[in-house]
């Protein structure tokens, strides 16, 4: 009996991978980033996402079902509004 549950839980695993294997594969040809590709990219966790989303902070996103999907455009504009610039002092501002 324990392999018969060992066989059902390896089947849902092959069964959710091949899912999010699927759900990447559509992601890209839509141009788009899954959620846990924008976690990836950024070291960010779920909630952190999830609270940007909640407070309109970060990236545009598309709802699709119970999916959520970010514009790989959108994504390269918030990047883009978090970019920093280095300010210089010079010689002349350490006299």
């Amino acid at each position: 009996m324990n392999t018969q549950v060992q066989q059902a839980t390896d089947g849902q695993t092959v069964q959710a991978d091949g899912q999010m294997s699927r759900l990447i594969a559509l992601a890209e040809k839509l141009d788009c980033f899954t959620e846990s590709d924008l976690m990836l990219l950024g070291k960010l966790s779920h909630s952190t996402v999830e609270a940007w989303r909640k407070r309109g902070q970060g990236p545009a996103y598309i709802l699709l079902g119970n999916r959520y999907l970010y514009p790989r455009q959108a994504v390269a504009e918030h990047l883009a509004s978090l970019t920093r610039t280095r300010t210089s002092l010079g010689k002349e501002a350490l006299l």
